[in-house]
């Protein structure tokens, strides 16, 4: 649930922050961090603003703010403890209350779940990532009134599970396609936690200018250098990590056709999602992301 729903009185712990990059930074910095309990203190008499309590401070936030920030409440808590197929070791006979650790653990353990969206140019191999992530597990869905649609599934990673959208393959997202306003619409609208730009390496110069359309959009992003045999069969050479500190976003070389890098972008996902820097403020490149 979100941090907007709990009523005066309740509590609930973060489970992370949705939104884009200046957004989270702002709100994080305020001490809404994944893991801390949260408690309202009061709804102002029109809704909002609403005071809440965290690490020993009292903070306001405007209700559309508090919408962003997914929590775990004592309710929900209960309800995933004793929901089939989900085991919480010696939470699972404790149905009366829950103490702040409880919840802690329970919202770290919902918070291992990443929603994630491939944006693409058509023909750059995004579909074939998907396909070898999700396997048979997917479905289709799509927004009313739009005739484009997009492929769902999921994939379980170093304990991580994502959840992967496959938008439509576009050139830009200046909302003048039907393609082009359906990816806008998901990532503005559905938020996903990181995004993976899929680029044909053999083809960059088109490619990467939906590339910087996604960075001034202050998205958490990855770049999946597709394709890379490709560039590597033509005789040319492409120092990615230099162009991953040029954009401010990891560059991994992958082959979706022969699985190639494909562990290693997951891998580098998980970190920016758990809160890595790809570059720190001297420019250095975080190991840890590249």
């Amino acid at each position: 649930m979100l941090l907007s729903e709990l009523k005066t009185g309740e509590r609930g712990v973060i489970v992370k922050v949705i939104g884009h990059s200046g957004f989270r930074k702002r709100i994080i910095e305020m001490g809404f961090i994944k893991g801390k309990t949260v408690e309202v203190l009061l709804n102002a008499p029109l809704n909002d603003p609403i005071k809440y309590k965290i690490l020993g401070y009292e903070i306001s936030l405007r209700r559309q703010e508090a919408g962003m920030i997914e929590i775990i409440s004592e309710q929900e808590a209960k309800e995933q403890v004793l929901r089939p197929g989900i085991y919480y070791g010696a939470l699972a006979g404790k149905y009366t209350h829950f103490n702040d650790e409880d919840l802690r653990r329970i919202a770290l353990g919902k918070r291992r779940t990443i929603n994630v969206a491939l944006v693409g140019n058509p023909n750059c191999g995004k579909t074939s990532l998907f396909n070898l992530a999700s396997g048979a597990h997917e479905h289709v869905g799509n927004y009313s009134g739009v005739t484009v649609s997009a492929k769902e599934g999921h994939f379980d990673f170093e304990g991580y599970r994502f959840k992967i959208v496959d938008l439509p393959g576009t050139y830009s997202l200046s909302a003048y396609t039907p393609e082009e306003i359906y990816v806008r619409r998901h990532i503005i609208e559905q938020t996903p936690d990181i995004i993976i730009n899929v680029v044909d390496s053999s083809n960059l110069e088109r490619n990467l200018f939906l590339t910087t359309q996604l960075i001034d959009m202050d998205v958490r992003m990855v770049v999946a250098l597709n394709m890379y045999d490709e560039l590597e069969a033509s005789g040319n050479t492409l120092d990615h990590y230099l162009l991953g500190k040029l954009l401010g976003v990891p560059m991994i070389p992958t082959v979706c056709k022969k699985s190639r890098g494909i562990g290693d972008l997951f891998h580098i996902i998980i970190n920016l999602y758990e809160g890595a820097d790809y570059v720190d403020e001297q420019g250095i490149i975080n190991p840890e992301v590249a």
